[in-house]
């Protein structure tokens, strides 16, 4: 299930506020342009932020800033530039949760690179956004594979998480097929 995972489109990611540090798995941090998490150590958000195409860092850092304090759920389409002539779309999707006092603490979700769909010309917009109740469909069941994975990380010995994080990780994976299938709302971005 690792193998496939790893040679499928879609990838994890977590971001942990306190030391700013942003975690991805080898799909998401190739992705993304970031270095890969290992222990403790990943990339920050200035490094993404760094990698998101100039046309879209100011929506996507709004977009962060805004989710950084009040929390939530959302969904965006934006690119990264991985290499002057490397180019990708990507389609992020997570929740920022709030944690001890109100305050967001964190936040995790899974990245689909949608590169495909828009070199085909079969880019269908609606495709790719997020609807705007987080109870219906695919999304509710997106926000609760987000939250198994988050109870689990926290909840289990190591040992025990990383059996289960495969399975997990796959599941992530094919939430995020089907979101990227699911016709939504006309908004790009949406926080819930």
């Amino acid at each position: 299930m690792a193998r496939a995972l790893a040679a499928s489109d879609v990838g994890t990611w977590e971001w942990h506020l306190d030391d700013e540090v942003l975690r991805c798995d080898a799909v998401a941090a190739a992705m993304l342009g970031v270095p890969r998490a290992r222990g403790d150590r990943g990339g920050t958000f200035a490094a993404l932020l760094d990698r998101i195409h100039p046309g879209d860092r100011l929506r996507i850092g709004s977009l962060i800033e805004d989710l950084r304090r009040q929390g939530g759920l959302f969904a965006a389409q934006f690119r990264t530039v991985l290499e002057t002539d490397d180019v990708r779309w990507v389609l992020a999707r997570g929740r920022f949760n709030r944690g001890a006092g109100d305050r967001v603490g964190e936040a995790r979700g899974i990245v689909i690179d949608v590169t495909a769909s828009h070199e085909d010309g079969m880019f269908d917009e609606a495709a790719f956004l997020a609807t705007d109740t987080a109870n219906d469909g695919i999304d509710r069941v997106a926000e609760l594979a987000l939250m198994l994975f988050e109870s689990a990380a926290a909840n289990l010995r190591q040992q025990e998480f990383d059996r289960l994080k495969p399975v997990l990780d796959v599941l992530l994976h094919e939430i995020g097929r089907q979101l990227v299938g699911t016709p939504s709302t006309a908004q790009i971005d949406l926080i819930h």
